[in-house]
């Protein structure tokens, strides 16, 4: 008999996963995997399990397996680790949705046509019985026009067009909840749709199943409950590491006939810091983990500071100092090496200096998601047009600049540059043009503003501007003389192509305008900081994007005094140093999720996140009653808090024992 060790501790679950692939008698399972337990290792090990006779049948009969991460990254690790095998098609959620609905133009038409139709109800209701002369009267109104335009135009549409990372603007394009929206409709309404997924995919597995949207994760359940037996839905996760609002609260309570495989261990994290993740779940599900043998010690501490009067960045720089004296690791002196978790993005904005075009742009409910995460249409001018081709310029780069001009220029797209009556070179030198004057801009100003960039962008044409920025547009825009002969036999096209005025758009509405044009007086130079925070290639990141990531050195900070989405976190409700809202008590009494559920997943995932040390900076109205709180759960040691000094500089900040 082997002898059970920390490697193969889970192997179990491991084997179970392997049979519950079977075509012959395909199981659904929901493994359960908590923080470094090795989750998409064991998704890679049951595909690469496969026995030669499984694959080969399903190759046989064009059959696949559909692999569906949380990421991009996790994506090309697995296709990686398959040897990009067909047979494994691993997409993220919205490729895979689209991939089920493409094609489908006539049964998307009619979808479309019926909820276009709810929604004009809906909209003319409401107006019916609001006033005449508000902003919101206003607002409606322009919904309605572009909605109705939208229906009117719908017949014309021959093919519907979708990118799942992209930009998605244009009569044809569809919006990322409406492919959502339609996939989970014709899993649970169409009876031949749902035979050609059963024909398509005896498999289905999906990696972090509890953030998986809610519409499509009750629909694929749906689909699975009605053809149990004839496919097998592997879902994996972790449902303490929930931490958006639109998965499925109770997805662990809804797989019931499921497998339902379990994994123990922590490969990730040293001991200490293990310990610390099973103390603050004990209040949620009791699920424990184990750390290996061969990762013992690993070192908590948190640093607590009024939220009052304290200079946060001298602080924070203090903790770091003190976390290098008590590892003895020097690398805790070095920003790059270590990653600093913020309950929000603008405090990672403020310390990484883009807060100018951050503070505008996060606030309206139409910017705020796609700027945070980096999908949202008119800043991906700058950041996927502008940026890569200022710095392919700056670089002496002239092949890459010219792939960002082919890539999104309509100067020199295919149809710019075609022969015919406007002549192949008209669009090459209205392109060669513009960038010379985007690039005088630069000559001119080092850091100019976006305003500026995007004032020679529109006056040169060299990109399409997306709607929400044609407001923000001078009055006095005058394309340049030398270039209106060229630029004039372009309009044809410009206007045939649809391309300075997406349809499909609601109109720009004067918030977002405000925001825009606010947000635009920012310098240019903030655009490359901001890239780099979304695509995390900063040393900041957020609580609730760096699930799934490791790191040596992890800093998390809790400042409920500088949150402003009140009802995502709240660290002082969870310390107990606030109480919960009367209306959040209610909540809890009728076991529905609060603040306190919310705050402790995010904690849970954010310190779960360290591999060898961990720093918690806590700005509180009250550290005395965190510091208790922390101490009574038995979360940490007396030894291990760290209060900053009430009469002195943080240098003086002594260990209360």
């Amino acid at each position: 008999m082997q002898d059970v060790t920390d490697s193969n501790r889970d192997a179990g679950a491991d084997a179970t996963i392997r049979a519950c692939l079977s075509l012959a008698q395909p199981r659904s399972f929901f493994l359960f995997a908590g923080a470094g337990s090795g989750k998409t290792r064991s998704l890679k090990d049951a595909l690469e399990g496969l026995d030669t006779q499984t694959l080969t049948t399903l190759r046989k009969h064009s059959r696949k397996i559909a692999v569906i991460t949380y990421t991009n990254a996790a994506a090309d690790e697995i296709t990686r680790r398959v040897k990009a095998d067909p047979v494994f098609q691993v997409q993220t959620i919205h490729r895979f949705a689209w991939s089920l609905i493409e094609g489908r133009t006539a049964d998307i038409r009619g979808w479309l046509e019926s909820n276009l139709r709810t929604e004009i109800a809906e909209i003319q209701a409401a107006h019916a019985k609001g006033r005449a002369g508000t902003d919101a009267h206003d607002n409606r109104e322009k919904k309605m026009a572009s909605k109705m335009k939208r229906l009117q135009r719908l017949s014309e549409i021959r093919a519907f067009t979708y990118a799942p990372e992209g930009d998605n603007f244009g009569r044809d394009a569809l919006q990322h909840t409406e492919v959502i929206a339609l996939a989970a409709h014709f899993l649970t309404e169409s009876e031949t749709f749902q035979s050609i997924v059963l024909a398509r995919y005896p498999f289905i597995l999906i990696d972090e199943s509890q953030d998986t949207m809610k519409p499509l994760m009750e629909a694929l359940l749906t689909f699975e409950a009605r053809h149990r037996g004839r496919v097998a839905l592997g879902l994996l996760g972790d449902t303490m590491q929930r931490i958006y609002t639109d998965g499925l609260r109770d997805l662990d309570q809804r797989v019931g006939d499921f497998s339902q495989p379990a994994k123990q261990m922590n490969h990730r994290s040293r001991k200490r810091i293990v310990d610390l993740a099973n103390s603050i779940r004990r209040d949620d599900d009791s699920r424990q983990q184990r750390a290996r043998d061969d990762k013992p010690g690993g070192t908590v501490r948190v640093f607590l500071a009024p939220s009052v009067g304290t200079d946060r960045t001298a602080f924070e720089a203090f903790a770091c100092a003190e976390m290098a004296r008590i590892t003895e690791d020097s690398a805790w002196q070095n920003a790059e090496a270590i990653k600093t978790l913020t309950i929000e993005r603008h405090m990672a904005a403020a310390r990484l200096g883009f807060s100018e075009l951050f503070e505008p742009l996060s606030k309206p409910d139409k910017l705020k998601d796609g700027f945070r995460d980096g999908t949202l249409p008119a800043m991906r001018l700058f950041t996927h047009r502008v940026l890569p081709l200022v710095t392919a310029q700056r670089n002496g780069d002239a092949f890459a600049a010219m792939a960002v001009l082919r890539d999104g220029s309509p100067l020199v797209d295919k149809r710019g540059i075609r022969k015919g009556s406007l002549g192949q070179a008209t669009g090459l030198d209205a392109a060669r043009a513009g960038v010379a004057a985007l690039m005088t801009l630069f000559e001119d100003e080092p850091d100019p503003s976006c305003a500026d960039v995007l004032a020679v962008v529109a006056e040169h044409r060299l990109f399409p501007i997306p709607d929400q920025l044609q407001a923000c547009l001078p009055d006095d825009n005058p394309v340049a003389q030398d270039m209106a002969d060229n630029l004039a036999e372009l309009d044809p096209l410009f206007d045939e192509l649809d391309l300075t005025t997406p349809e499909g758009s609601q109109p720009t509405e004067t918030t977002i305008t405000e925001a825009w044009t606010q947000a635009l007086e920012a310098p240019f130079s903030q655009v490359a900081r901001y890239l780099a925070y979304v695509e995390d290639r900063s040393p900041y990141g957020t609580h609730q994007g760096v699930k799934g990531l490791e790191f040596p050195r992890v800093m998390v900070i809790a400042d409920d005094a500088h949150t402003r989405f009140k009802g995502l976190a709240s660290y002082e409700t969870l310390f107990d140093v606030k109480r919960l809202s009367p209306a959040s008590q209610k909540k809890a009494e009728q076991g529905e999720e609060t603040t306190i559920e919310r705050t402790r997943r995010l904690l849970y995932v954010t310190c779960t996140r360290a591999e060898e040390s961990l720093a918690l900076v806590l700005y509180s109205e009250a550290p005395d009653t965190i510091r208790s709180f922390l101490i009574s759960k038995g979360w940490v040691a007396e030894e291990e808090v760290v209060m900053a000094a009430a009469d002195g500089p943080y240098q003086e900040a002594a260990l209360r024992s």
